[in-house]
């Protein structure tokens, strides 16, 4: 019979175990805490005070419901009542806590059930999962946002055609959703034939472009026709992977409303040009007849001229715009010294001595193309300078002749436009709101402007840093030939 060990030793081993337990407790990386039956805390780690924010002192005595934010108290309750009540040893959830300093975090409970032969005590580790409850909250925001504004994202692999997307794709262009492999022209081949030969075209070209900017149609098989707008950039990855990333929208309503609106053009510009006209006759010879001296009719006559004169360029942008939609913009194209032209377009202005026209640089430069046309799209320019400058007297009008182009550049010194505004300034019906200043205008005479300058196979643009004044330009070729 072997000796009995001695209870002293048993009280020894028993304190160095305790010793190595709360040393390796405090050092454990995972926030950890010790519970007793009735939910206090007896113990914490330095994890955990970490996490919470909180000193030791703070936290223990309290019960860790006391930190805990609604909903997640109750279920809490009643998970850890089961637990105790019927001898659970171990169970998990999903809580969200306070910190001291206000700040919401989740994390995931396990508690584990554990007694000393006297007493029950539960061993509780928290797992931080805030940043990844972040992310699935920005992404359902994220879809939620795509949703409702009729959009998807995609990411596309170029050298393998995988696909990553957001929730909707299928609903934008008709893709189907269990597809996890999509090479680029499946992508083009959703639209219909004539524009899915366009979009072929422009991906192409896309290792030198590196973005697209495509408007075309897709046949849904349950709504007909849609309008989708494909917009996206190639980037290449840490491990100089390809992709194209992009978004798809649908734009059907846009395209309708615009519809709706130039169908209104075609019927308006042509309907009130017989009356303005008439108008205009009307007031010619009141001008002729009215009696001498009589000074009042006479200003109200000038009056009704400078209304009258404000309504035609109106109709004539509404019969311009309409032209352009229906293709009939027809050019007479010539060469022409391009500083006559300004001199010519801008008399006027010239004239009333409030804005003064300077052109300078290669004043002897010729262009090839037709003069009312690109007269227009200068008196355009000058007279937005004079629309969103109004301070500003001086007006510049620069040639720079470039061998085989021209280029023409309409300057101000005036308060500029932000870079996001200054992207949309060339659509149809887009109308700048300059620090919160309204002016008058159907916004279609940039627009026009750029069809014009499209159309002679030349490029148009703006260069504006908002602060800093604005400069419109356009590069016409020199001689018969197009831009390449």
């Amino acid at each position: 019979m072997e000796p009995a060990i001695p209870e002293e030793n048993y009280k020894t081993k028993y304190i160095e175990s305790e010793k190595r337990f709360r040393k390796i407790f405090s050092l454990t990386s995972a926030a950890t805490k010790i519970i007793d039956e009735n939910l206090v805390i007896l113990e914490v780690n330095d994890a955990l005070i970490d996490l919470m924010g909180y000193t030791r002192e703070e936290i223990c005595g309290k019960k860790i419901l006391d930190f805990a934010i609604e909903p997640y108290i109750q279920s809490w309750q009643k998970l850890q009542h089961e637990m105790w009540a019927h001898g659970k040893p171990f169970f998990k959830l999903e809580a969200c806590l306070k910190k001291k300093n206000g700040e919401v975090i989740w994390v995931n409970v396990t508690t584990i059930l554990f007694n000393d032969g006297h007493k029950r005590f539960a061993y509780t580790v928290l797992d931080d999962y805030t940043f990844m409850k972040i992310y699935q909250e920005s992404e359902k925001r994220l879809n939620m946002s795509l949703q409702y504004s009729r959009m998807a994202v995609f990411e596309l692999n170029l050298n393998n055609g995988d696909l990553v997307h957001s929730e909707g794709l299928n609903e934008v262009i008709g893709i189907n959703p269990s597809l996890s492999h999509l090479n680029i022209n499946m992508l083009a081949d959703c639209f219909i034939q004539d524009d899915a030969k366009d979009l072929h075209n422009l991906l192409k070209q896309m290792p030198e472009e590196s973005s697209i900017d495509f408007v075309g149609r897709v046949n849904m098989a349950t709504s007909g026709i849609k309008w989708v707008r494909l917009q996206g950039s190639i980037e290449a990855d840490e491990n100089n992977i390809q992709k194209l990333l992009g978004t798809v929208q649908d734009i059907s309503k846009e395209k309708q409303a615009d519809q709706y609106k130039d169908d209104f053009i075609s019927i308006a510009s042509h309907e009130l040009r017989t009356p303005i006209t008439i108008l205009s006759g009307t007031l010619q010879l009141l001008d002729r007849n009215k009696p001498d001296g009589d000074l009042k009719l006479s200003g109200l006559i000038e009056q009704a001229n400078k209304s009258l004169k404000k309504v035609t360029i109106l109709i004539e942008d509404l019969l311009n715009a309409s032209k352009m939609n229906e293709g009939q913009l027809h050019l007479n194209k010539q060469p022409f010294n391009i500083v006559e032209a300004v001199n010519e377009c801008c008399a006027h202005i010239n004239r009333e001595g409030i804005y003064q026209i300077m052109v300078e640089g290669d004043l002897s430069a010729h262009i090839y193309g037709d003069t009312d046309r690109i007269q227009q799209v200068i008196i355009n320019f000058v007279n937005n300078a004079i629309k969103y400058a109004p301070d500003e007297k001086i007006i510049r009008i620069k040639a720079i002749d470039k061998g085989d182009v021209v280029k023409v550049s309409v300057i101000d010194s005036g308060p500029g436009i932000d870079e996001e505004k200054a992207e949309h300034l060339f659509d149809r019906y887009y109308r700048v709101d300059s620090k919160g200043s309204q002016y008058s205008g159907l916004g279609l005479g940039l627009y026009i402007s750029a069809e014009i300058i499209k159309k002679h196979g030349g490029e148009i643009g703006v260069n504006s840093i908002d602060g800093n004044g604005s400069e419109f330009w356009f590069i016409l070729p020199k001689q018969n030939h197009q831009l390449n």
